[in-house]
């Protein structure tokens, strides 16, 4: 029960009241979700200039949570390392893009990777979150469509305490 409560996968009883105090921000909507997890790590990212990535779960009520970002290379992350817990829906995926590398990788946009992982049948989400070294929040569906393009994302490298 604790593992679950945990992960965020129970939603009930004991285990559900353990989850709200120890598991994971829950949140409405995938977008405030992702965008949660994007302002909790980007700015480690540009300080480490690695590329972080996780999914994006939905309970058993129909709320939504982030799973714990994997460090990947300096450009490239896979979100699916970070698998959400047994007893939810994987419904989407969140990366970072690290440190801006003056011209040497496209930054500020998706790559054509990040777009294969999106539309793939296989992984089965409804979209994609991207926080960039300029602190944007962008987001595609699983048609590689643009469906949130805004700023707001930490875009300087600072170390906190609690990461």
């Amino acid at each position: 029960m604790w593992e679950d409560a945990k992960s965020g996968a129970c939603t009930n009883g004991l285990c559900g009241t353990l989850s709200a105090m120890i598991g994971p921000d829950k949140f409405d909507s995938i977008d405030s979700t992702a965008y949660d997890a994007l302002n909790k790590i980007n700015s480690q990212s540009i300080c480490e200039d690695k590329e972080f990535a996780g999914l994006i779960c939905k309970d058993n009520s129909g709320r939504y949570f982030s799973t714990a970002p994997n460090r990947g290379e300096r450009k490239g992350s896979y979100p699916f390392n970070s698998p959400c817990p047994n007893g939810t829906e994987k419904v989407s995926a969140y990366h970072t893009h690290g440190a801006d590398s003056h011209g040497e990788y496209w930054d500020e946009i998706f790559s054509g990777k990040d777009e294969k992982i999106v539309k793939s049948k296989d992984n089965n989400i409804k979209s994609f979150y991207l926080g960039t070294p300029s602190g944007n929040f962008k987001a595609i569906d699983n048609h590689g469509k643009e469906i949130t393009n805004r700023k707001g994302l930490p875009n300087v490298c600072r170390v906190h305490g609690n990461m």
